[in-house]
C-alpha cells in the first residue's frame, strides 16, 4: 500500500523548518529594508509586516508545525495591525533590542563556536544598526549622525548578512531543538537599554555629539564588565563574586548550612522516623517566612505551628507536606522550601527503611533461633505425650486434674510449634472450631487463676483456636508481668461471639501504656528487659492473615483493653 502523501501545510512546515539559516537572513534583510525607508512610510509598514511574517516563522519559543488556533491568530493580527498602524520611532528601537534579546538567547547556548558564529553575525549586525542608525535617525534625528556614518550602516552594514549564507548552521539537529535562554536574553536586553539611553544622555557631556556618546558608552560598559568578570571568577585569591552569588541563591540569604547540620544531627540521634520528621518540620518552622504546616505519611499525620494564608504542598516519598507562610512566595523561595522538603524526605524515608531492616533481621533472628530449637522442642513434645499417657484417670488430687487437663492441650501446641519451625516462611491453614467449645476450653484451662470470664457465645460460630490462643495466652502474660509491681491488678476475658461478628477482648485495671509504645504496638516488635517482645507483634500479623484485627481499644489508667475482632466487628 502505498505510503500517504503529505499535506500541503505539512510541506510548507517541513521546507520552513529545513530553511531555516535563509529565514533568517530574509527576515533581517526585510528589517534592513524597513530601516531605511522613509520613517513612519508606507513602505517603511510594509517591510515591517514582512519581517515580522518571517520572525514568527523562525521565532524559538513555539514549534513552527503548531496549528494556531482561531483566537490566537484573531489576536496576533490586530495587535499586528495596531503595532504598524501606530508605528514610531521609539517602537522601531524597541523592537531592535528585543530582537537583540532573542538573538543573545541564542548565542550565549550554543554547544559549539561554529554554530554560535551563524548568530553572532546576525547579533552583531542587529547592534550596529540600533547605535549606528536607529536611534540617530528614527529618534534623534538625520542630523546627528555624519554623512559617512549614515552611508556606511545604509550601504555597507548589509554586506555582514552575506555571511548567514555560507556560515556553518546547526542543521536538523538545532532546528528540531530550538534552544533559548531566558535569563541570557533579558540580560542582553537590558544591554540594549542601557546602550540606548546611555548614548543620549552622555550626548550632554559631547556637545550633542552622538558618535562619541556611543564610543564613551560602549567603553564605559566594557570596562565595567571587564571588572565584573574579573571579580566574578578571578584566578586567585578569594572564590569571587560567583561563589557569594551561589550561596546567597542557596540559601536565601537564610543560614542554610545551618539548618542542614541541625538536619544531620537529628538523623544520627534520632532512630525513630515519626519523631525525626516531627523535629526536622519544627526547625523548618524558625524560617521567618513559615508559620506552620501539617504533614501525611504511613506512620500518620501530624501538625506544627499555626495555619497561615498561603499554603504549599509537596510530596516526597509518600510524604505530604503543606507549608503556611505568611506572605506568597516568589520563585526563589518556593524552590528553596521544595529543596528543604526533599531533604526532609530522603532522611525521612531513610529512617523507615532502617527501620525495616532492624525489624527484618530481628525476624531473622527469631526464625533462626526457632530452628535451632527443633530438635530440643520435639525431644520435649515426645516426654509431654509420655507423661500424658502415664497419668492416672481416675487420681483426686487436684494437681493430677490440672495436669490431666493442661497437657493434652500443651501437647496440640508444640505440635503446631514444631511445624511452624520447620518451614517458618509458609503460612499455616487456621483450624477453626466452634467458638463455645473452645471458650469453655479455656475456662477450664484457666480455672482457678483469679481470672474473670465473661462471655455471650452464640451457636453455630467458629473460631480460629490458634489465634485465639496465641491473643490470650500474649496479652494475659502481659498483664500477669504488670501485676508484679500492681499487686492489686484484676484481669478479665469476655467474648463476644455473635452472628455479626466475633470479639475477645481481655482487660486489666493496671496503669496505661506510654504512648511510645502505643506508637509502635501491632507494627514492630517492643524492646523489652524480660522478653522479646516480638508476642503482640507477631498475633497482629496472624490476625491481618485470619481476617481479624487487634487493637487497643482503650488505654486509661484503671482500664487498658485489647481486642482481637472480626473484620467488621467492633470491640464491645
Amino acid at each position: 500500500m502505498p505510503a500517504a502523501q503529505p499535506s500541503f501545510p505539512d510541506r510548507i512546515t517541513r521546507t520552513v523548518v529545513g530553511a531555516r539559516r535563509w529565514v533568517v537572513l530574509a527576515m533581517l534583510l526585510a528589517l534592513h529594508l524597513a530601516l531605511v525607508s522613509e520613517p513612519e512610510g508606507i513602505f517603511q509598514r510594509i517591510w515591517l509586516l514582512v519581517h515580522f511574517g518571517l520572525f514568527l516563522l523562525w521565532q524559538p519559543f513555539f514549534a513552527a508545525e503548531r496549528e494556531l488556533e482561531v483566537f490566537s491568530v484573531v489576536l496576533l493580527f490586530a495587535v499586528t495591525a495596531v503595532t504598524l498602524y501606530y508605528v514610531s520611532g521609539w517602537l522601531v528601537v524597541g523592537w531592535l533590542i528585543l530582537i537583540m534579546g532573542v538573538l543573545g538567547g541564542r548565542v550565549f547556548t550554543m554547544r559549539a563556536a561554529l554554530q554560535s558564529r551563524f548568530y553572532l553575525v546576525a547579533f552583531t549586525y542587529v547592534v550596529t544598526m540600533l547605535l549606528l542608525w536607529a536611534v540617530p535617525v528614527l529618534i534623534l534625528g538625520e542630523r546627528q549622525l555624519p554623512e559617512y556614518v549614515a552611508n556606511f550602516a545604509r550601504c555597507a552594514v548589509p554586506f555582514l548578512l552575506a555571511l548567514l549564507a555560507v556560515l556553518p548552521f546547526g542543521g536538523q539537529d538545532e532546528e528540531a531543538a530550538q534552544v533559548f535562554d531566558f535569563f541570557y536574553a533579558v540580560l542582553v536586553f537590558q544591554l540594549g537599554i542601557v546602550l540606548v539611553l546611555g548614548s543620549i544622555a552622555l550626548m550632554r557631556f559631547t556637545h550633542e555629539n552622538y558618535i562619541a556618546s556611543v564610543a564613551l558608552t560602549v567603553m564605559g560598559f566594557g570596562i565595567a564588565l571587564f571588572i565584573f568578570a574579573v571579580l566574578w571568577n578571578p584566578s586567585r585569591g578569594f572564590g569571587g563574586l560567583r561563589t557569594y552569588l551561589s550561596r546567597y541563591l542557596l540559601s536565601v540569604g537564610m543560614p542554610f548550612e545551618l539548618w542542614m547540620r541541625r538536619v544531620a544531627e537529628l538523623a544520627e540521634t534520632e532512630s525513630d522516623s515519626r519523631r525525626f520528621l516531627e523535629a526536622a518540620l519544627q526547625e523548618i518552622s524558625t524560617l521567618p517566612w513559615i508559620r506552620g504546616g501539617t504533614w501525611k505519611s504511613d506512620d500518620g499525620e501530624g501538625e506544627f505551628g499555626r495555619a497561615g494564608e498561603h499554603s504549599l504542598r509537596f510530596e516526597q516519598h509518600g510524604l505530604a507536606v503543606v507549608f503556611h507562610a505568611e506572605i506568597p512566595l516568589s520563585p526563589a523561595l518556593f524552590l528553596h522550601m521544595r529543596l528543604l522538603a526533599q531533604v526532609v524526605g530522603e532522611f525521612y524515608e531513610g529512617k523507615r527503611r532502617e527501620n525495616a531492616l532492624r525489624q527484618n533481621a530481628y525476624l531473622q533472628a527469631v526464625h533462626e533461633a526457632g530452628a535451632r530449637l527443633t530438635h530440643d522442642v520435639k525431644n520435649l513434645l515426645q516426654s509431654i505425650y509420655a507423661l500424658t499417657s502415664m497419668a492416672p484417670r481416675d487420681s483426686s488430687d487436684g494437681y493430677a486434674t490440672l495436669l490431666q487437663r493442661q497437657l493434652p492441650q500443651l501437647s496440640k501446641r508444640l505440635e503446631s510449634t514444631i511445624e511452624k519451625l520447620r518451614s517458618p516462611e509458609v503460612a499455616s491453614t487456621e483450624i477453626e472450631i466452634a467458638a463455645h467449645a473452645w471458650w469453655n476450653d479455656l475456662r477450664r484451662r484457666l480455672e482457678g487463676s483469679g481470672i474473670e470470664f465473661m462471655g455471650d457465645v452464640g451457636p453455630g460460630r467458629l473460631v480460629p483456636a490458634t489465634l485465639f490462643d496465641s491473643f490470650v495466652e500474649n496479652a494475659l502474660e502481659n498483664a500477669r508481668v504488670k501485676a508484679e509491681t500492681e499487686p492489686e491488678l484484676a484481669i478479665s476475658v469476655a467474648l463476644d461471639a455473635s452472628p455479626e461478628g466475633t470479639t475477645l477482648c481481655v482487660a486489666d485495671t493496671g496503669t496505661a501504656v506510654p504512648p511510645g509504645i502505643v506508637r509502635k504496638l501491632f507494627e514492630q516488635p517492643i524492646e523489652r528487659d524480660n522478653g522479646l517482645g516480638i508476642g503482640l507483634f507477631h498475633t497482629a500479623r496472624l490476625a491481618k492473615q485470619s481476617g481479624y484485627a487487634l487493637e487497643l481499644v482503650l488505654n486509661r489508667d484503671g482500664c487498658v483493653c485489647f481486642a482481637l475482632s472480626s473484620l467488621g466487628a467492633g470491640a464491645q
